[in-house]
């Protein structure tokens, strides 16, 4: 609320009164006397104020009227089909962000603060906005698209809502803040352009639009940060005519003075092969196509005639998918299990910690939680031949709990490995060794993006929903294999749903023996002990 709004000056006026007539007024007949005779002067004020709170009232009843219609008027379907893509999540993240804070003006935080904690109610802030702008700026830079695509709503191919020159503008502000300065001054200089193709019919974009002399500045501090210091003053001349008082247009004049420069980014050694395997059209593609051991097969589970088909990606490291692994009532039950339960995902093993690194959130749910669960977890020892088994509450276990995870706009997980550097806390995961292997689960189809990439051997899995990706993080010799850095891409269409489970050491020395020569595979392992581990 700004401190010049009727709230204030009637507030002001009523605080005065109550000053004049609360000083002390026993000390003096006169004080008395004035405090009754000014007593109408103070109702006067205080109806002010009433007025004031009533036509704000109406205001906030229209706001709930309009809000519940629409409301009432979504389902379930159109709203899973509308935040496909990247442009409408982003404007509902703003919306839901913006409209009620703007309503609600200084009460908003008292309000977001008492519903979240009473009713669990989720309710997106300004770090939410800034995130999926992030977010935008990250699929951007993986699947290499164009500024003015994302803002026409085309990403590669599929149409989705517009961006306004504000938006530009603020991905533009917000790609600047974090270092990207070449993308940063893309999305700027195109905010001006759209600014000033704007009609006087766009009242909306008009009313909340940056000045021109600010969007100058911040693009006078990316030329200037990049070196172009010729640009940078020529920008500055311009914008201090047009907006002399802008934080921008002063904070460049400080700094053509000291003329500072961006810190290089660091390059990533991986980041060209993930973006290169992530941009496949969402297909697998294996580490050595024309290897003959590159196959597919039947790998049978418990019973001969319970089999399910497998095809092997690579044999070194181990890794293949297992198709229409869990059925439709095992994965709705998964995701459905921990739909209230989801929590931002962290990263960092025992000392684990929130970070850009990973943005999904993600729930646990132990064999014992459900009995869908518990087959499950037994479904899966009969197709890998590992011991899954959870040794609740003091362990060792040799299985983890089920990991279900929900990634959200631009959802990703940067390159890792699976194994911990240091033993967990978790008294029932003590003792237990380490992640031998990992066997994920895909809850849902992906239009684009979300592949699991294996970005040192070129492996690319695309998300199959009820498929599974089965693969171990030690070789043969149980050495940590390195070639296992995998990594999630950012989801660019649609939404992803997985679900891990981490079989340990504990209960599995005989299940997956080291091999019998030095350069053994998995294949030649699963060959020896059919036959006893005998030579043949």
């Amino acid at each position: 609320m700004a401190l010049g709004s009727p709230y204030f000056i009637c507030v002001s006026s009523i605080l005065t009164l109550l000053h004049l007539t609360s000083s002390e007024i026993f000390t003096s007949t006169v004080k008395v006397e004035r405090m009754i005779l000014e007593e109408e002067e103070l109702l006067k004020e205080l109806k002010r104020y009433i007025d004031y709170q009533y036509d704000r009232l109406k205001l906030f009843y229209n706001f709930y009227s309009d809000r519940l219609r629409d409301v009432r008027h979504r389902s379930v379907s159109d709203i899973h089909e509308h935040l496909k893509h990247p442009n409408a999540v982003y404007h509902v993240i703003k919306k839901f962000a913006t409209d009620y804070k703007s309503i609600l003006g200084e009460n908003y935080e008292i309000f977001r603060q008492s519903v979240q904690n009473s009713f669990r109610q989720l309710m997106a802030d300004t770090n939410d906005i800034r995130g999926a702008r992030l977010s935008l700026l990250r699929l951007q830079e993986v699947y290499n698209m164009k500024s003015l695509d994302m803002i026409e709503g085309n990403y590669l191919g599929f149409k989705g809502p517009p961006l306004g020159p504000r938006d530009a503008f603020e991905i533009g502000q917000t790609a600047f803040t974090v270092g990207k300065l070449n993308i940063s001054l893309d999305w700027l200089t195109l905010s001006l352009q759209m600014y000033r193709s704007l009609h006087g019919a766009d009242v909306e974009q008009m009313l909340f639009r940056p000045s021109e002399g600010s969007i100058k500045a911040l693009i006078g501090r990316v030329h200037l940060f990049r070196g172009d210091d010729d640009e940078a003053e020529r920008l500055y001349n311009e914008a201090k005519i047009l907006d002399p008082t802008n934080g921008d247009v002063l904070e460049l004049g400080k700094e053509l003075q000291i003329k500072p420069r961006a810190e290089p980014i660091p390059t990533v050694d991986y980041f060209q092969n993930f973006s290169r395997l992530c941009s496949l059209e969402n297909r697998n593609y294996p580490a050595d196509p024309s290897n003959p051991k590159i196959r597919c097969r039947y790998r049978e589970a418990l019973l001969p005639y319970y089999r399910f088909k497998e095809e092997i990606l690579s044999i070194s490291p181990f890794a293949s998918v297992i198709y229409d692994f869990v059925s439709e009532d095992e994965s709705k039950h998964l995701k459905s299990f921990v739909e209230n339960k989801l929590e931002r995902g962290k990263v960092g093993g025992n000392n684990s910690v929130i970070s850009d690194i990973r943005t999904s959130d993600l729930a646990w749910i132990w064999d014992n939680d459900s009995t869908k669960a518990k087959t499950l977890a037994k479904k899966i020892e009969h197709v890998t031949g590992l011991d899954t088994s959870q040794r609740l509450p003091d362990g060792p276990s040799s299985g983890e709990a089920f990991q279900v995870v929900n990634y959200g706009l631009g959802g990703h997980y940067e390159v890792h490995m699976d194994p911990f550097d240091a033993a967990p806390e978790q008294g029932e995961l003590q003792y237990s060794g380490e992640r031998i292997a990992t066997f994920l689960i895909y809850l849902s189809d992906v239009q684009r993006g979300g592949s699991t990439v294996f970005t040192r051997v070129g492996i690319a899995v695309a998300p199959k929903k009820n498929m599974a990706l089965f693969w171990y993080n030690f070789d043969p010799a149980h050495q940590k294999d390195d070639l296992t850095h995998h990594a999630g891409c950012p989801v660019l269409i649609g939404q992803k749903w997985i679900c891990n489970k981490w079989i340990w050491t504990y209960g599995n020395t005989f299940r997956r023996r080291c091999g019998l020569t030095p350069d053994a595979t998995q294949l030649d392992i699963e060959e020896d002990m059919k036959h006893g581990y005998k030579w043949h």
